[in-house]
């Protein structure tokens, strides 16, 4: 199900509003109010348009039950709005994602002295869905290798995108926004601004260097990004991310979601195996928190702790 949406308000408009209009409680423009606040506060573009979706569509709610100011709103409407996603086939996560970004805005809210307290402090979050996500295997990697082993500049370009994808974990925006002046071969480095405009750098392998090496030495252009089109224009982040997805499918994987998170998910799985630790593997994604790197150590099973216990079996190492 596809999120609820507003028009695409620019930022200039929304100042403009506030500029023109009186002092006002009704939803509708404390939204606008809010989200030049979160563009002042510095939060991504990526960020803010989640929010006005997210907080939009209960917005929009709000409003078509005549309930125009933030006092109006109680307990019992939220858990409406939040029983009619899941009617509309929202999954559990999906619902959560929606209860946390209005909890978010009835915070700015109290903080703005627009209300004195928030209607959210007696509901309880939906309960969040553990999902296993199967990652890719060895044998989807090399088939998807194999389609993009020919020189052309497509498949250059489609065999970089795929190594630098499975060899730094990196997510869909941080990929898409890497430009070539963020590459450092002789550090074997990229730096990547992350979520929250974080940055940080990566390291890339000998192979995964090699591909960029030839895509870029294919290219005869002067555009500062990294990836291009098969008609030599800047490629966008959903470009690359359907780029992806076709590749998936024309590659027959069926049994991994065909797209950039998986190859994510692939990455820490495989960094894991090849014997790296929770802490560096938490630095390389860009995690705020280990708990959120050990919910890629689900996949992780039997077989994985009986290969490692073969080296760190506490008994044949005392060598007795």
């Amino acid at each position: 199900m596809k999120e609820h949406s507003l028009s695409n308000v620019s930022y200039d408009c929304l100042i403009r509003n506030i500029e023109h209009s009186p002092a006002s409680n009704q939803l509708d423009k404390l939204l606008n109010f809010y989200l030049v606040a979160c563009k002042v506060e510095g939060k991504s573009t990526a960020t803010i348009d989640t929010y006005r979706r997210r907080v939009g569509g209960f917005v929009s709610f709000c409003l078509h039950e005549n309930l125009l100011i933030p006092p109006a709103i109680n307990p019992q409407i939220i858990r409406a709005f939040l029983l009619s996603l899941q009617e509309k086939g929202c999954s559990n996560n999906t619902v959560n994602a929606y209860y946390r970004a209005i909890q978010t805005f009835f915070n700015w809210l109290v903080n703005e002295a627009y209300i004195t307290s928030t209607p959210m402090k007696t509901l309880k979050p939906p309960r969040l869905e553990k999902k296993v996500i199967r990652p890719f295997t060895n044998e989807d990697i090399r088939r998807l290798l194999a389609m993009n082993a020919k020189t052309d500049f497509l498949s250059l370009r489609n065999r970089a995108l795929i190594l630098l994808f499975l060899d730094t974990g990196l997510r869909l925006a941080e990929v898409s926004g890497i430009k070539i002046s963020d590459i450092d071969f002789d550090q074997e480095t990229i730096c990547v601004f992350g979520k929250g405009s974080k940055e940080r750098v990566v390291r890339v392998g000998k192979q995964t260097q090699k591909a960029l090496l030839k895509y870029l030495l294919s290219r005869n252009d002067n555009y500062p990004g990294l990836w291009l089109t098969e008609e030599h224009r800047p490629l966008t982040i959903r470009g690359v991310q359907e780029a992806i997805k076709k590749l998936c499918y024309r590659a027959n994987i069926i049994d991994a979601k065909p797209g950039p998170h998986t190859f994510r998910h692939t990455a820490a799985i495989n960094y894991l195996r090849n014997g790296g630790d929770e802490f560096t593997l938490q630095i390389m994604l860009g995690h705020t928190t280990l708990a959120m790197t050990r919910r890629y150590t689900s996949t992780l099973g039997t077989e994985d702790m009986l290969r490692v216990h073969r080296q760190v079996s506490p008994v044949d190492n005392l060598k007795l």
